[in-house]
């Protein structure tokens, strides 16, 4: 769902990634795919003290960026990582 950290901007793919509790464990938030978004180690370890926030709506993560990034502060979803474009995916394997 995610295809790497969810940050924009980030890059970090995947297989780099950490999950991220959502509403956090100490907090009652579950641990499960509807609870958990993909976070690269810079963005999981400062999350709480970096302005970022982070909601799920109906079981798709968005998020909002610090007020210096974005005065608005518009809930957005994170943009689709190249993994979800079929023109960047590898073809499935067949023989």
């Amino acid at each position: 769902r995610d295809g790497g950290c969810i940050i924009p901007g980030c890059t970090c793919p995947p297989q780099w990634t950490e999950v991220h509790h959502v509403t956090p464990w100490q907090n009652g938030g579950p641990t499960n795919v509807s609870n958990g978004v993909l976070l690269c180690w810079y963005h999981h370890h400062n999350i709480d003290t970096s302005g970022w926030h982070i909601r799920m709506v109906l079981g798709m993560p968005e998020v909002k960026a610090p007020h210096w990034i974005d005065p608005t502060a518009t809930w957005r979803k994170p943009p689709q990582h190249r993994a979800h474009d079929p023109k960047t995916r590898r073809p499935p394997h067949t023989e």
